[in-house]
């Protein structure tokens, strides 16, 4: 995967994309996979917004019920089932549990038929060759054994509990780079840090983007017969240059993040009715409560998700302390035994969210429920555009594919069928637990047992590529922080072959370096050393990267310049590193 803007420069393609996170990434592979040329820029680095700042969780739909929403149902389990597919070494079934109450909506029988009709809606999607990634039908447990399974949990009015299945990814970063990797391989071409900054027009139809490296400060244009605009939170503000496009906004903001915390919960995902009052205007069946999770991830806990109104500019977001407060206060009321402060907090993922338009800004945010694709010729009279709001990570590939096939559509071109095709680059590791097995038992003597299992976890089949470049440089298989797996090959081979660029796109997003809190200053300096080598920067050139990636990493925490409390270890929570080579 090579940065290739200036191969897009001139050159017509069947469609543009504005945008690389998640949704971006999709619509390139999807596109290119049925033989379309395609074009993808990204103002920043891939995936660093909301894309890398979800609950790692993927959910097969179960609370759709609650809307009578079959088909959005199975469109989640089918979803579910082919990242499960495409990336087994990346994404693996999570148990969940939640506490069921009285006899009524929010009772065991309620739920005992819901997690039937779960199960029916997703026959035949549930299954598997690889034994370990196949999910296991639901089933309500006694009120003895829920309390069992969540210690400390408040037991009044508990009845039971309802348990199945869902999934979770190891790593958000990879998962993304797996799928712009494969986009690549199809035929894409990608550039990071490359922001669209204006249309090339013919008459009212838009015929494709203009791009300014931020490296360099060159413009180039990028001809299209299609631009599909997939800049999540940035949608408006990249629609913003079409002055003859309807003024009213495609995405409405709210914020929503996530705590990464010392470990609550060791073995299953919790989930726990939040304690201010929630009503869904368009829900058959109301809980009253907004449900937060406890999801043990990696050897630590991910609470989410927390919703807060924000009408602000996206440059703008920022989650602050007083939030993080707010969201502790919150679940130590509804789960005591994850009594949190701020020591207990090592990291904040936070990003932007869509929300319903009847939601007002100001009140308790109601999220925008379906993702929409908007054919801006018909609705504006601007052909050649095509807009994408999407809602969640588990259904991106497939909201992909259908703005894929309108820009198809549009085109005159076949659609192209609708199966998600082979694994993603490194996928092809099924059935991964025993191909884990058989890579541990050979492993070669240079190659550390932490950063085997962890090159492994996150690189799947791709792993021998950073090993051999430990194996010609043998300083590349030093670890580059205290306790972490992390070695110096992976720093080199995000420059080589992951499009790495700055500094920080290889601490936060290529490598696990920030997993756990802000690795440091020797870690950084060693990494920025390696990439200096790489990228040729000189001493000035370096010495920027290094603030900015020490800025970014302060910008992504709500202690401001402080030292962030969690970097303060308390006893009994994991050392920096600790867990990170635990495989999935």
């Amino acid at each position: 995967m090579k940065r290739d803007l200036q191969g897009m420069a001139g050159r017509t393609h069947d469609l543009a994309v504005v945008g690389g996170g998640i949704y971006g990434a999709c619509v390139a592979r999807e596109a290119a996979r049925r033989g379309l040329t395609v074009g993808l820029l990204e103002g920043r680095d891939f995936g660093h917004a909301t894309s890398a700042n979800s609950l790692r969780v993927v959910h097969g739909g179960l609370r759709y019920l609650q809307h009578g929403d079959l088909r959005r149902m199975r469109d989640s389990i089918r979803e579910r089932r082919t990242l499960l597919d495409l990336a087994p070494h990346l994404v693996a079934p999570l148990p969940f549990a939640i506490p069921v109450y009285g006899h009524g909506p929010r009772g065991k029988a309620a739920h005992a038929a819901a997690l039937a009709i779960a199960d029916l809606v997703g026959l035949g999607l549930n299954g598997s060759d690889d034994p370990g990634r196949r999910i296991p039908r639901g089933r309500v447990v006694s009120r003895a054994e829920l309390l069992r399974l969540a210690p400390g949990l408040p037991a009044v009015g508990v009845t039971g509990g309802a348990l199945w299945h869902d999934a979770q990814v190891r790593s958000s970063e990879r998962l993304l780079i797996a799928f712009l990797e494969s986009a690549c391989r199809a035929g894409a071409r990608l550039a990071n840090h490359a922001e669209v900054v204006g249309y090339l027009r013919e008459g009212r139809r838009v015929s494709g983007v203009v791009a300014r490296d931020q490296l360099t400060g060159d413009e180039v244009e990028i001809p299209a017969r299609i631009v599909v605009n997939a800049a999540g939170p940035w949608a408006d503000a990249a629609l913003r240059p079409l002055a003859d496009l309807a003024a009213e906004p495609r995405f409405l903001t709210s914020k929503g993040f996530n705590l990464l915390t010392r470990q609550i919960l060791p073995d299953r995902e919790l989930g726990i009715p939040g304690p201010a009052r929630f009503r869904d205007r368009d829900a058959w069946v109301h809980k009253g409560r907004r449900l937060f999770f406890i999801v043990p991830w990696r050897g630590y806990s991910l609470l989410g998700t927390r919703h807060l109104p924000y009408d602000g500019s996206p440059e703008g977001f920022r989650i602050t302390r007083g939030d993080v407060r707010l969201f502790l206060d919150e679940v130590a009321e509804a789960y005591p035994p994850a009594t949190l402060d701020e020591r207990d907090v090592l990291a904040v993922y936070g990003g932007l969210l869509p929300r319903s338009p009847g939601s007002p800004p100001d009140g308790e945010v109601e999220l925008l429920k379906r993702s929409r694709v908007i054919d801006h010729g018909r609705e504006d009279g601007v052909p050649g555009l095509i807009s994408l709001v999407g809602t969640k990570w588990t259904t991106a590939r497939a909201v992909a594919e259908r703005a894929v096939r309108l820009a198809a559509e549009r085109l005159g071109r076949p659609a192209g069928s609708h199966a998600p095709g082979p694994p993603l680059p490194g996928g092809d590791v099924s059935p991964f637990g025993e191909w884990l097995a058989s890579k541990r038992a050979s492993r070669p003597a240079a190659a550390p047992e932490d950063a085997l299992v962890h090159l492994l976890a996150n690189h799947g089949s791709g792993y021998a590529e950073v090993l051999r470049l430990a194996a010609e440089d043998p300083s590349l298989a030093e670890p580059l922080r205290e306790g972490s797996p992390v070695i110096g090959a992976e720093v080199v081979h995000a420059v080589r072959m992951e499009a790495a660029m700055r500094l920080d796109d290889v601490v936060s997003r290529r490598t696990e370096l920030a997993l756990g809190g802000a690795p440091g200053d020797r870690a950084l300096e060693s990494c920025a050393a390696l990439m200096a080598r790489e990228l040729n920067w000189d001493a000035a050139r370096t010495g920027r990267e290094l603030e900015h990636a020490r800025d970014a990493l302060r910008r992504r925490l709500p202690w401001g310049d402080e030292s962030p409390p969690g970097n303060r270890r308390r006893e009994g929570s994991p050392a920096p590193g600790q867990h990170m080579a635990q495989a999935m």
